[in-house]
């Protein structure tokens, strides 16, 4: 009885493996459908195994909230997305990222691949600022809480920014930076939504540089719409740090269009880069 229930289970096995395998090669929905399933699966592992590292260093160092664990999961996180098939190529400004001092990072936001990019480039002693209801998800909230993530009431703006003021004074102390998504939400047209004050308020509040960082469009590997998720290179420019020492809130308006600009030129410049280099390539390959 043993024997043919163990018989059965493997015929099962192997036919959802069938099926699953002929999906994935005929279907555009079942392709995508698993191919964001493994990303996600991934990322979750390497959420349980952060926490376990933020745990461990807590209870042995205590190390609590500290963002040096972050740069610990980091290059696993960039390797496994390597044998995933991503390739990040920081095209400028890594002496911008190692430098240790404080700053308001600011960069485009397009997807949850954006964290491909960003364990790649991820700057040394950084807390990157999130919205609440991120905490509540299933290990990764907590994972990244303890790595020093600031979760943030965006429905409480005064309340918000009174939480990231204070933060960020005792940070500045330390000389750590803060990790800003200014668009606010995320925005997959290859272009860059207007920028909301936060991130900019805090940096002349604090007198400390803006560090631009401009990540790729995804568009050419992965679109929702068109239910594409394969392969592909992510590139990242990291853009010389903007000074605000001097600068009054009436600056701000300046400060904000000036740093979108800047970096929607370069996500522009890098996008067309790119596929350039890529047309080339298809040229010689023909």
């Amino acid at each position: 009885m043993l024997c043919c229930a163990s018989s059965w289970l493997a015929w099962t096995s192997a036919l959802a493996v069938l099926v699953l395998f002929v999906a994935y090669r005929t279907s555009k929905l079942a392709r995508f459908a698993l191919n964001f399933f493994f990303f996600t699966f991934f990322v979750f592992l390497l959420a349980v195994v952060n926490l376990f590292i933020a745990i461990g260093l807590a209870l042995w160092r205590r190390r609590i909230r500290d963002l040096r664990n972050t740069e610990m999961i980091a290059p696993m996180f960039k390797k496994a997305m390597a044998w995933g098939g991503f390739e990040v190529q920081i095209v400028s400004g890594v002496e911008h990222i190692k430098k240790e001092q404080s700053a308001v990072v600011v960069a485009n936001h397009q997807s949850i691949l954006d964290l491909i990019p960003m364990m790649s480039c991820w700057p040394t002693k950084t807390a990157a600022v999130a919205k609440r209801e991120i905490l509540f998800l299933p290990i990764f909230g907590i994972s990244a809480y303890l790595s020093g993530t600031i979760y943030i009431n965006r429905r409480d703006g005064a309340g918000a920014r009174a939480q990231l003021n204070a933060t960020f004074r005792e940070m500045i102390k330390r000389k750590e930076k803060i990790w800003f998504f200014p668009e606010g939400t995320r925005n997959r047209k290859g272009d860059m939504l207007p920028f909301k004050k936060g991130a900019f308020y805090m940096a002349i509040e604090n007198q400390v540089p803006i560090l631009p960082i401009v990540i790729s469009s995804f568009d050419e590997f992965y679109n929702v719409r068109e239910l594409k998720f394969e392969k592909g290179v992510i590139r990242v420019a990291a853009l010389p740090e903007i000074p605000t020492t001097g600068l009054t809130k009436d600056d701000l308006p300046k400060l904000m269009e000036d740093t979108w600009k800047l970096m929607q030129e370069t996500l522009q410049e890098i996008d067309t880069n790119h596929k350039a280099n890529n047309s080339t390539i298809h040229q010689h390959l023909e």
